[in-house]
C-alpha cells in the first residue's frame, strides 16, 4: 500500500491514475473526502487528513509500506505559509511515517532548493528536504523544474492571460532559463522510484530536454494556442512594487514578490538523472503543449 499526500493536486492526480492503472493499491490523504469522488472511482482508499494534523496522519499511515509526499504550495495564502506547509507539514508526515514503520519515503521538492536561496519557496523546500534526509527512513527526493501538462496552474494562468491581453507580456528581461518537463515524464520518474528499491537514499534533479527562457516559454504557449501578440517587457521595477500592493490587499494575488524573485534566476539542470537513473527521454516542450493546450484553453 502506498500513501499519497496531495492526491487531489496536479501531480498527485496524474500519479494516482498511473498507479491504479497498474493495480497498485493507493491510500490518499485528503482534506475534503466529500470532493474525492474521482479518486474513489479509481479504487483509491480515501482518508480524511491534513499535514497539520498529526493524529489524522498517524491513522492514514498505519499499515502502509511507502509514503509519497507531494503537498506543496507555490504561493502563500491566509493560513498557508511556506513554512507551515513545506516545513512543518513535512515534519508531521515524516513523524507519522516513522511511527508506522514505513520503509520508503518519497518527497517531491523543487529544482533550485538550497539553504541560502533568494526565494522563501526554495529555502523552505530545502528545509523540508533536510527533515526527510535526517529522518532515518530510506528516502528518494525529486527536484523537478517547471512541470506542465493538463491541469497545471502555470500554463493555464498564462494562457488565460494571453487570451484577453492585446500584448504578450514578458516579466522583467524574460531571459532567465527554465527546463519545462511534461507531467507524464515526472510521473514515470515517481512511479519507478516508488515501485522498487533502486532509487533509495538518492536525490534527483530532472527537467525537460530544452533550456528555454521565460520569454521563449511564453511565446511557445501562444503559438500552441494559435495566437500572435506583440511582445512587451514589463520591468521588475514596476512589477515588484505592484506585487507588494496586491499581496497586501488580496488573499490570492495573481503574482507575488517571491514568484518574481524566482523569475529572475535560472532553473535548469543536467539531463543525466532523467536519462540514466530513470531511462527517460523527456518530451520536447512544444510536443507536450500540443497534447493538451488547445483543448484546455478552448
Amino acid at each position: 500500500m502506498i500513501l499519497v499526500t496531495g492526491g487531489t493536486g496536479f501531480v498527485g492526480g496524474h500519479l494516482i491514475r498511473r498507479l491504479r492503472e497498474k493495480n497498485i493499491p493507493v491510500r490518499a490523504v485528503v482534506r475534503a473526502p466529500e470532493k474525492a469522488g474521482p479518486l474513489r472511482d479509481l479504487g483509491v482508499e480515501v482518508v480524511k487528513g491534513d499535514v497539520s494534523d498529526r493524529e489524522s496522519l498517524d491513522a492514514a499511515a498505519a499499515g502502509v509500506e511507502r509514503v509519497v509526499h507531494l503537498v506543496g504550495i507555490i504561493q502563500e495564502a491566509p493560513g498557508q505559509t511556506f513554512k507551515a506547509i513545506h516545513v512543518e507539514g513535512t515534519r508531521t508526515v515524516v513523524a507519522a511515517a516513522k511511527k508506522a514503520g514505513v520503509h520508503h519515503f518519497f518527497h517531491q521538492s523543487a529544482l533550485g532548493s538550497r539553504p541560502k536561496a533568494a526565494s522563501e519557496y526554495h529555502r523552505t523546500k530545502w528545509e523540508a528536504e533536510d527533515l526527510v534526509r535526517e529522518s532515518g527512513i530510506p528516502y528518494s527526493i525529486l527536484r523537478p523544474s517547471l512541470i506542465y501538462g493538463p491541469g497545471d496552474k502555470f500554463t493555464m494562468r498564462l494562457s488565460d492571460m494571453l487570451k484577453f491581453s492585446p500584448v504578450l507580456p514578458v516579466v522583467g528581461s524574460g531571459k532567465a532559463k527554465v527546463q519545462p518537463i511534461y507531467i507524464d515524464d515526472v510521473v514515470t520518474c515517481i512511479e519507478k522510484a516508488v515501485t522498487g528499491d533502486a532509487h533509495l537514499n538518492e536525490i534527483y534533479e530532472i527537467g525537460g530536454p530544452e533550456q528555454l527562457t521565460y520569454e521563449e516559454v511564453t511565446k511557445a504557449i501562444a503559438r500552441a494556442m494559435g495566437i500572435w501578440r506583440p511582445k512587451v517587457n514589463v520591468p521588475m521595477l514596476f512589477m515588484k512594487p505592484m506585487a507588494r500592493v496586491l499581496e497586501a490587499v488580496l488573499p490570492n494575488p495573481p503574482v507575488t514578490t517571491d514568484q518574481l524573485i524566482m523569475l529572475e534566476e535560472d532553473n535548469v539542470c543536467s539531463l543525466q538523472d532523467i536519462r540514466d537513473a530513470f531511462g527517460i527521454e523527456p518530451v520536447l516542450f512544444r510536443e507536450g503543449l500540443q497534447r493538451f493546450i488547445k483543448d484546455a484553453t478552448a
